[in-house]
């Protein structure tokens, strides 16, 4: 689409015998578009059933905030479960008590043993007894780790219900209604970053050797617009266009205000910027 709508301009300014002399002065401005930075089409990894929306059309979001939520009652339940699990501790404090006892019972076993008052079977008996208990402990509270676990478990698979902004930016469109069914192949919002914007125009060729990455330049958006606004060169194509003689240009424009909006056309204008001699040849 962007060859469409910036190559003729651009052929404009090449002249008929293939290169155009810019060596007498500044490049001569060129046609560009101003883009977000980055368009995210919000998907959710779950399927379910919209239940509250907190978004329209033209609202501002933050990375994290919420955009709307699916139904999660069951997560919900599953959640409290494991949470209930997690925070029983009887089994544990059961286990801990009879250990206590063994213990105390191995003791003073040992002590009649050695006063020939119990046999040597009986104390290995109640030693094995201890070391049962030991393990019964070991387990229990295993058993509470892994419901602890399964608590974190349940809580991600219930935030999986909510859809959160991924960035900073503005909704473009929105796509679903409270009551609808969303699957994981269909997405719910639009969201595009205009605190950064990207610009997009196609340079003749000999305006390569000229410009550099990094190098500033002044986009001039059409009317209504207008205005002047510095951006930066961030990318310039490494692969030409033999049909159109032209290259890939890409700039940075910062939008912190969101005072521009995007989908604007515009002119790139080169501040200062010469022209390579005709003769010299493209790097």
């Amino acid at each position: 689409m962007m060859h469409g709508l910036l190559r003729v301009p651009v052929a404009a300014l090449l002249i008929s015998g293939g290169a155009a002399d810019l060596s007498a002065g500044p490049l001569a401005p060129i046609n560009c578009l101003i883009e977000p930075q980055e368009t995210v089409r919000l998907s959710t990894p779950v399927a379910g059933i919209v239940a509250a929306v907190h978004v329209d059309r033209g609202d501002s979001v933050e990375a994290g905030d919420v955009v709307a939520e699916l139904d999660a009652t069951l997560e919900t339940i599953a959640l409290s479960i494991a949470e209930a699990r997690a925070g029983n501790m009887a089994r544990i404090e059961g286990a801990e008590a009879r250990m206590a006892f063994l213990q105390a019972q191995v003791t003073r076993n040992r002590q009649l043993a050695a006063r020939n008052a119990i046999s040597a079977a009986v104390v290995t008996e109640s030693e094995m007894e201890l070391e049962i208990a030991r393990q019964d402990l070991i387990d229990a509270r295993l058993s509470r780790d892994l419901a602890e676990i399964e608590v974190v478990q349940a809580r991600a698979v219930l935030e999986q219900k909510t859809l959160r902004a991924p960035i900073d930016g503005v909704i473009v469109e929105r796509l679903l209604s409270r009551g609808e069914y969303r699957d994981t192949q269909a997405h719910i919002a639009t969201i595009a970053r205009l605190d950064l914007l990207r610009v997009e125009a196609f340079a003749p060729l000999d305006y390569f050797d000229a410009l550099a990455v990094g190098d500033a330049v002044t986009i001039r958006p059409e009317a209504p617009i207008g205005g002047a606004w510095p951006a930066t060169i961030t990318i310039m194509d490494r692969v030409f266009d033999a049909a159109t003689a032209t290259f890939g240009l890409r700039m940075v424009l910062e939008n912190p205000d969101l005072a521009l909006p995007a989908g604007v056309r515009c002119e790139v204008h080169f501040d200062g910027a010469a022209g390579a001699a005709t003769a010299e040849a493209p790097r």
